[in-house]
């Protein structure tokens, strides 16, 4: 197969968000990235797109997807790459479809909520940081960036294989009854949560600017921030979920 017009205008379509939710399609970029989504096959993957070189170095873990490999000049690639520049692979898959949410599970081990993250950077960073910490189930409200935007996939890195992503509005989870962590300034400090109240729980991170939603806020049963010793106003979400996640997962 080789690039076609009519597959450059598919691809290119599936860097905006409306045609990946019409699709139920993403890309992803880049040798190691794609490996990942490859070797794990989480996700069904429709094309592998590769240059010659990289092809050849690696026929035998990509011989599973036969006819769906399309091999690309470093001018096509770039044709329809969303990167700066590409870099040698690009793969279109499918989505995942949002999943029941097991209450039973969650409440017995720790998830990240994000209430309207908007930055795609910031949440490929979050489900990477869940992915290292052993999370198993992330939930973003609806309002929060795609998690297949593709700066998210790059900057997951791959993680999505590893992690459970829901899109679930707060209003339809019972928070009341988790023993939910709510990243806020003016909180209690977080180096101050008893060991009693730290064996699981949701961690609540809010937009980088707004915060968390104030109906959710009060909803959770703790408030905690970080302390602040510097002259910064403000901390970046993903790194602050970093910060949390090693307070209280350790």
């Amino acid at each position: 197969m080789i690039v076609t017009k009519k597959l450059r205008k598919y691809i290119r379509s599936l860097h905006l968000n409306k045609y990946r939710q019409k699709y139920n399609k993403f890309i992803a970029e880049g040798p190691k990235v794609c490996s990942e989504f490859i070797d794990r096959q989480k996700y069904k993957i429709e094309f592998l797109i590769c240059t010659q070189d990289w092809y050849d170095d690696n026929q035998d873990s990509i011989k599973s997807l036969g006819n769906k490999i399309v091999i690309a000049s470093d001018k096509d690639l770039q044709s329809i790459s969303c990167m700066q520049k590409a870099n040698k692979t690009l793969i279109v898959a499918d989505s995942a479809s949002d999943n029941e949410i097991d209450l039973t599970a969650i409440s017995s081990q720790w998830t990240i909520y994000t209430d309207k993250i908007q930055d795609p950077g910031n949440m490929g960073t979050i489900i990477r940081i869940a992915d290292w910490y052993g999370i198993k189930t992330l939930i973003a409200s609806k309002d929060s960036v795609d998690y297949y935007n593709p700066k998210v996939i790059q900057s997951a890195m791959g993680s999505h294989n590893r992690i459970e992503l829901i899109s679930i509005d707060a209003s339809d989870l019972p928070i009341e009854s988790m023993n939910a962590f709510a990243l806020a300034l003016g909180g209690k400090n977080i180096m101050n949560v008893s060991d009693e109240d730290s064996t699981n729980g949701l961690i609540v991170m809010g937009n980088e600017s707004q915060g968390i939603n104030l109906d959710l806020l009060e909803r959770c049963s703790h408030k905690v921030s970080i302390e602040k010793k510097g002259g910064a106003e403000s901390l970046n979400v993903s790194v602050a979920c970093g910060i949390a996640c090693q307070v209280l997962l350790t």
